[in-house]
């Protein structure tokens, strides 16, 4: 049962095996937050009923990088108090939506700061729109903006969040399917895009923080 009343949504970006995201719009319980979004970054018309969820493509093919970026700017314009960001590969077992909630509603009605809650890490996660608001945007000037630039933008996000007073929490005993990780670049075109620029995302963050994830140098971003 929910303690307290927040406003809050959910998103589901997705560019290709729209099987699997049927599967994740399916997990997820109608009527628990104030909106659901596709972000369709496929370039074509989804070809399931996406049900509860209303799909935003007037933007066209996006990185990974602009589709979190227009979430949380919307998040911040719309006065939301937090939002929930799902793989579109993920799928939700269980009351796990319903305990996230609770987690957060919590943290909020006693304003406790926190960043972000991770289930299976973040397949299905909680932002705190305060959070965000104060970090700023995903990335950096300096992060290349091609396709697949999302990678390790995760990282640097989370890092930077630990960087904060916002605590970063893990909601107990959570049940998410992870049914094809990294499931996008199993697709041949994206396949080839992502070896072209892995190498180039990855150095970039090496010279951010000193190190690769979990082995990182720097407190600050480039030791300032």
């Amino acid at each position: 049962m929910l303690v307290y009343m927040t406003k809050k949504f959910i998103f589901i970006p997705v560019v290709n095996n729209f099987n699997l995201l049927e599967k994740a719009i399916n997990s997820v319980p109608d009527n628990i937050f104030d909106d659901y979004f596709i972000f369709n970054n496929s370039n074509q018309k989804i070809p399931i009923d996406t049900k509860q969820f209303k799909v935003i493509d007037r933007f066209g093919r996006l990185t990974f990088r602009q589709t979190q970026n227009a979430m949380r700017e919307y998040a911040i314009i719309n006065n939301y108090d937090y939002y929930c960001f799902m793989h579109n590969d993920g799928e939700i077992i269980g009351d796990t939506v319903e305990r996230l909630i609770q987690m957060a509603d919590e943290y909020i009605k006693n304003k406790k700061k926190w960043s972000v809650i991770f289930t299976y890490y973040d397949v299905f996660c909680a932002y705190s729109t305060e959070c965000v608001n104060q970090i700023g945007k995903w990335g950096d000037d300096k992060w290349i903006k091609t396709q697949q630039s999302g990678y390790y933008l995760d990282c640097d996000y989370y890092r930077r969040m630990k960087n904060t007073s916002y605590e970063v929490l893990q909601l107990p005993n959570s049940n998410i399917l992870h049914n094809e990780a990294s499931n996008t670049i199993h697709n041949e075109k994206e396949k080839k895009i992502w070896d072209q620029q892995y190498q180039i995302v990855k150095q970039h963050y090496i010279n951010k923080w000193g190190g690769e994830p979990n082995n990182e140098t720097y407190k600050t971003p480039w030791n300032l």
